[in-house]
């Protein structure tokens, strides 16, 4: 079983939810309003809806994990490509997920 965490702009929120309707991912958890810092740039939270991130958190049996993974890299580049090669606000954190409770 594997966790991914993905960290995008709230514009792209409804892309992803596109791919989680396609491969048939029911559970998972969104948090939107997120703050912080990194490769794209800083996030306040604080200036309105195109200045916040959302978290999705995903956790899958590997099979199914593997297409997340392959549709949500196909996004990623799309979207860049969309952008005439500039750096996209959308990045995905794979790890191992081990069910405790």
């Amino acid at each position: 079983m594997k966790m991914l965490t993905i960290v995008c702009r709230e514009e792209f929120d409804d892309f992803v939810l596109l791919v989680f309707i396609d491969l048939g991912v029911k559970g998972y958890t969104m948090m939107s309003g997120a703050s912080g810092s990194g490769e794209t740039g800083a996030v306040s939270g604080r200036r309105g809806w195109t200045d916040r991130n959302t978290l999705f958190i995903v956790t899958l049996e590997d099979a199914q994990m593997a297409a997340l993974v392959t549709a949500m890299k196909g996004l990623r580049a799309r979207l860049v490509e969309e952008q005439h090669g500039v750096e996209v606000p959308l990045k995905a954190f794979l790890q191992p997920c081990e069910v405790i409770l």
